[in-house]
């Protein structure tokens, strides 16, 4: 009855010296069949090697871990692992556990996650896990408020605004252009559109540094269409688009109440599960006014007994215990 997502989130490419945001860094790499390069958000080069193999080589591709961390180099003839710190090294030892990385999306799309034909199809049910897990991973930094007055920086404050204020037609449509304009095709992020797609109005201008702020704030942004707490008041798809019909969300991090996991279909949330970590009250919003559930509760592998919800009402949850809301009925 816990609610679980299996998908890999590995999204990859196959095309030599591309540039990749490093997952968990602040970090940017170009990767090569035979070299390798690390570099800072300045643009600066502070890692490279070679492989010193003869080629052509067979079955290359650049792997970013958006469990763990890093990027993984995969060929016919090696396999090594650059890390979040810009080193490269033979293995994974080191990272951290993929059980810590939380929260995963998922809209219903498994394709195969190559890059480049993930922007040619322009599916944001399949773009928006990924653009969340990476979002997620990127560390805390200094932040330029004028980030958000320039290029796809405006679009970005255009995006939340229409997730604050539930316009759910419009939110897709802005999350489209900001895709296009605001990232690479390997989702390196960026300020202005190097591909000149008639999207923003400013000018051009080579980024000085990767706007990795941007990515990071997205996160919090793209999760306000899933998911809002303010004051105990749990609001569950409080703006999503009709362009989402269904989908799950697992290991929310709610502060000082849990971790939150649900899922939906047909525009109707069906399930919600949260694994309390302190004893508070909450109250739950599913989206409509009124309406009821049932709650029960896990002992050990058992789901004993139910109780009927008043969707508003305030519920009074405990700490160690798992919880799960079901039957949603307006």
């Amino acid at each position: 009855m816990m609610i679980s997502i299996t998908q890999k989130f590995k999204p990859y490419t196959r095309v030599p010296g591309k540039h990749l945001p490093i997952p968990g860094s602040l970090l940017y790499a170009q990767v090569f069949p035979e070299r390798w390069r690390v570099f800072s958000a300045s643009h600066y080069l502070l890692f490279e090697g070679d492989m010193k193999i003869p080629g052509p080589l067979k079955n290359f591709a650049v792997f970013q871990d958006l469990h763990r961390g890093g990027l993984a180099v995969h060929s016919e003839c090696y396999k090594y692992y650059l890390h979040p710190s810009g080193r490269c090294e033979v293995s994974p030892k080191g990272l951290p556990s993929a059980s810590f990385g939380f929260p995963l999306l998922s809209l219903g799309v498994h394709k195969h996650a190559d890059w480049q034909k993930i922007r040619q199809r322009q599916d944001l049910k399949e773009i928006l896990p990924f653009w969340l897990r990476l979002g997620a991973m990127v560390p805390e930094g200094e932040e330029d408020a004028s980030l958000y007055t320039l290029g796809a920086g405006k679009l970005l404050t255009q995006v939340q605004q229409s997730i604050l204020s539930k316009e759910k037609t419009e939110i897709v449509s802005k999350l489209h252009s900001l895709f296009l304009s605001g990232y690479s095709e390997c989702f390196l992020p960026r300020r202005f559109d190097a591909e000149h797609q008639g999207i923003l109005t400013e000018v051009f201008q080579e980024d000085a540094e990767v706007p990795f702020a941007l990515l990071r704030k997205s996160f919090s942004i793209l999760m306000e269409i899933f998911v809002r707490i303010q004051d105990n008041f749990l609001e569950i798809l409080p703006s999503l688009p009709p362009e989402f019909p269904c989908g799950r969300l697992v290991g929310v991090h709610l502060p000082q109440i849990g971790r939150l996991s649900f899922e939906w279909s047909k525009k109707t949330l069906r399930r919600v599960v949260l694994v309390a970590s302190q004893s508070t009250s909450i109250v739950i919003c599913a989206g409509t006014e009124g309406g009821t559930c049932r709650q029960r509760e896990w002992q050990g592998k058992r789901l004993p007994g139910a109780k009927s919800l008043s969707l508003g009402e305030s519920v009074e949850i405990k700490a160690g215990t798992t919880y799960l809301w079901d039957c949603f009925c307006k």
